[in-house]
């Protein structure tokens, strides 16, 4: 137990503790990435169809493969009651995405090679260096299930490994994740790309965990909760937590949904992207934020985060883009965000997409931005 203890402490110290720490003793404009600066390019709608006997939609989560330049998109499977993701081919210019076809469909199975069904529900995607698949699962309080977070086999869809979770996650009686509320985020801290190199995981809830709401939860600030894991280079490593922090939600007035969808990993010292999503009658509400992990405070060890959280840090954030203020631009359920190809002027692209949920009146929307880090 000590030894763990003490690698646990050496880690601390040797991934970024040093960064964070002396970010926090700065001024607090100095936790974010100074001069992010993020363009909308186009709107490209995929159109309704079907590939290899599944219907195409639900389309959660999105990943980018640099080497061979392919996307994997991630389908929260209700059209086929079987979790699958496709290999998409999208071609992307300045001038932004002019064709997305879809190349291939992968199913998801466990260790034994049988097909995850109905009760799993896959909501983010992240491609590790190594070429395989992390994929976040929100869990089902109805049947005791609880959220997940799962290493696949890219090629094959069979599950490696599966990350431990939290007890006060797990649902159980005035506990855990609420439904749809679960894991439904997933990023992967940017790093190398041999075998023997540590791997970082992030992911959060969608909205507060059970015991984390608040009484008055109308006018009350949901506290989302941010998990993030660490795994060295060897097969047989066990994953730890290396920390939990507290995610507040921007106010959504008259908002019937609303949460976290997505996060993005903006550099490899605590710095990520987030996307909030809220849904009026009829309209939906869609903010990116940067945000910083520097100074936010371990709450890893509070089973609940009710009332006055004196001397709890949460994590830091500032407005990045209202896409609701976009010209010309009606928005959809978006749900998945991921780098994409350097653009030729040397900028960053990055890709949402949206989930249509197998419904005729909403629509698979791809929306390109340029990014700059100056």
């Amino acid at each position: 137990m000590f030894r763990r203890l003490l690698g646990f402490s050496l880690l601390l110290l040797l991934w970024g503790a040093p960064a964070w720490q002396q970010q926090a003793i700065a001024a607090p404009d100095r936790r974010f990435i100074q001069n992010l600066q993020v363009e909308w390019i186009n709107e490209f709608i995929l159109p309704a169809q079907t590939f290899e006997s599944t219907t195409v939609g639900g389309l959660s989560a999105i990943t980018y493969d640099r080497k061979t330049g392919k996307f994997y998109a991630l389908s929260d499977q209700h059209g086929s009651g079987q979790a699958h993701f496709y290999t998409l081919n999208l071609e992307i210019t300045d001038a932004g995405i002019t064709s997305a076809q879809i190349e291939a469909v992968t199913y998801l199975s466990d260790a034994a090679g049988n097909r995850y069904g109905g009760a799993f529900d896959p909501e983010g995607m992240a491609l590790t260096p190594q070429g395989s698949l992390y994929v976040s699962s929100e869990g089902n309080p109805e049947q005791s299930l609880g959220p997940g977070l799962t290493e696949f086999d890219l090629k094959t869809g069979q599950q490696l490994r599966s990350l431990p979770i939290p007890e006060h996650f797990q649902p159980a009686e005035n506990q855990g994740v609420q439904a749809n509320r679960g894991f439904e985020s997933l990023t992967l801290g940017l790093g190398g790309t041999a075998s023997s190199e540590p791997l970082h995981v992030f992911t959060a809830t969608e909205g507060p965990l059970l015991q984390d709401k608040t009484a008055n939860s109308v006018n009350a600030t949901p506290r989302n909760r941010f998990l993030h894991y660490y795994r060295d280079g060897g097969d047989d490593s066990q994953p730890l937590v290396l920390g939990e922090y507290v995610y507040e939600l921007d106010p959504a007035p008259g908002a019937l949904i609303h949460g976290l969808s997505e996060i993005l990993a903006l550099d490899g010292n605590g710095h990520f992207l987030g996307l909030e999503r809220a849904f009026s009658p009829l309209v939906f509400q869609v903010k990116l934020f940067q945000f910083s992990l520097a100074g936010a405070s371990d709450v890893s060890s509070r089973p609940a985060l009710q009332g006055n959280l004196r001397g709890v840090e949460p994590i830091h954030k500032q407005l990045v883009m209202d896409l609701s203020r976009l010209d010309k631009l009606r928005l959809d359920n978006l749900e998945g965000m991921t780098w994409g190809p350097q653009l030729a002027d040397g900028s960053r692209s990055l890709i949402l997409i949206s989930d249509d949920n197998f419904k005729s009146f909403e629509k698979t929307q791809l929306l390109l931005f340029k990014v700059r880090l100056s």
